[in-house]
């Protein structure tokens, strides 16, 4: 007898049609759950490209005890939006297999004590990083680690801890380094190191630097790792970049100073930005800037605030949100209170479904945030300054590719 942990496939309905320049990412949390059990099967639906019915027929030729459902998606916030795509798997399989069948939307266990990710369970080679992540490389193989989990910060539009169910936690060094060592030996080096913030001043992340660097790892590797403006200096940052970090997302979230430190964010100014921003480039690391539009102070000007931040700074990649009002935040709180008309189903919570439903601010409609959203996407991307700067940093093919990018439509 066997149980069977699945990750769902809802990459159609989350991501439209530009779900072919999203990663395919590693479940790394479904893994170590299996892992603990030595009779088990890793079905990950989204990798495999299997439907409904193609989950039903791969379970006709294994023996089940149980069928175990992890909501997460790419990351915890995810989970709001998957855990109706897994309920309505759980639903489909009961009514063919007379098996128990159980939902989790939550880590329910500690991963840091687990050793290291069993990756012999995985489909290694049908995980695909994100287009932007392999710009100037040959191959699009993506596998992923982490060294902590949760987060020792708290911002108010933030439900990562209601994920995790834990506060912030460290893991082994070491384990990191055996995780990493077991990806390039088979051939994946686009990594991406899933903390929900990798890049501070923390002993253990200068350890996982260190021993990168010291088994000649960081000239192989290909890392994307979160960090925050204030929590990086110009030595830390040398030092990621000889570890194989080529790519730090930095959550700058809003132009407007007095919005930013609202939100709980940092007291950050923009000029510290700017510096951070100098600093990253100068290291020899790429950027992705994170930048929302809709918090309940934002007006047309204070939107256009962002997007100008973002067009000065020119980094070389910008995800441009609409403001997720995630069960489990305080903000989430904070707008039910308020009365606002809140996302119910996981096709709301999707940024790029056609049914998605942003929330309003007190000044503009959730309809205007999204209306602009969708223009600071094209108006930064197509850019002549920022086209040029990529052509310069990774060539005139991935400007091709930017362009081909913006010509989708997204409905």
């Amino acid at each position: 007898m066997s149980k069977v942990f699945v990750k769902p496939n809802d990459k159609k309905r989350q991501y439209s049609r530009v779900q072919h320049l999203s990663a395919i990412e590693t479940p790394v949390w479904l893994a170590l759950m299996a892992k603990a059990y030595g009779n088990s099967v890793i079905v990950d639906m989204e990798a495999e490209n299997l439907n409904e019915m193609g989950l039903l027929l791969r379970m006709k030729d294994i023996t089940v005890d149980e069928v175990v459902l992890l909501a997460t998606g790419s990351h915890p916030s995810a989970h709001i939006q998957q855990s109706e795509a897994a309920d309505r798997l759980r639903k489909a399989v009961e009514a063919v297999y007379d098996v128990p069948v159980r939902v989790e939307n939550r880590l329910l266990f500690d991963p840091t004590q687990m050793g290291t990710i069993p990756y012999d369970r995985l489909p290694l080679a049908r995980y695909r990083a994100h287009n932007w992540h392999a710009w100037g490389r040959k191959d699009y193989s993506y596998g992923a680690t982490f060294s902590s989990i949760s987060c020792p910060f708290k911002c108010d539009f933030c439900c990562v801890k209601d994920f995790y169910h834990s506060d912030y936690r460290r893991r082994d060094p070491r384990l990191v380094l055996e995780d990493i060592r077991t990806l390039v030996a088979n051939g994946i080096t686009n990594i991406k190191m899933m903390d929900e913030l990798f890049a501070l001043e923390h002993k253990d992340t200068h350890a996982v630097c260190e021993l990168l660097a010291a088994e000649g790892l960081g000239e192989v590797i290909n890392i994307w790792a979160y960090a925050r403006i204030d929590t990086v200096n110009k030595e830390l940052l040398e030092m990621l970049r000889r570890a194989g970090v080529r790519w730090l997302a930095y959550g700058i979230e809003s132009g407007n100073e007095a919005i930013r430190a609202g939100a709980m964010k940092g007291r950050f100014t923009n000029d510290h930005v700017r510096s951070v921003i100098k600093m990253t480039k100068d290291a020899d690391i790429s950027i992705v800037g994170n930048y929302m539009f809709g918090f309940w102070d934002d007006t047309p000007a204070t939107m256009r605030e962002t997007l100008d931040l973002a067009k000065s700074l020119n980094c070389e990649y910008s995800n441009f949100y609409c403001m997720s009002v995630y069960p489990g935040s305080k903000l989430y709180d904070d707008m039910k209170a308020r009365g606002v008309d809140l996302p119910l189903t996981s096709e709301e919570f999707a940024q790029m479904s056609p049914h998605f439903k942003p929330v309003p601010t007190k000044a503009v409609s959730g309809r205007e945030v999204m209306a602009f959203r969708d223009q600071a996407f094209n108006e930064y991307f197509r850019d002549p300054g920022y086209l040029a700067m990529m052509v310069s940093r990774f060539g005139r093919q991935v400007a091709g590719e930017i362009e081909r990018m913006t010509s989708i439509e997204i409905r």
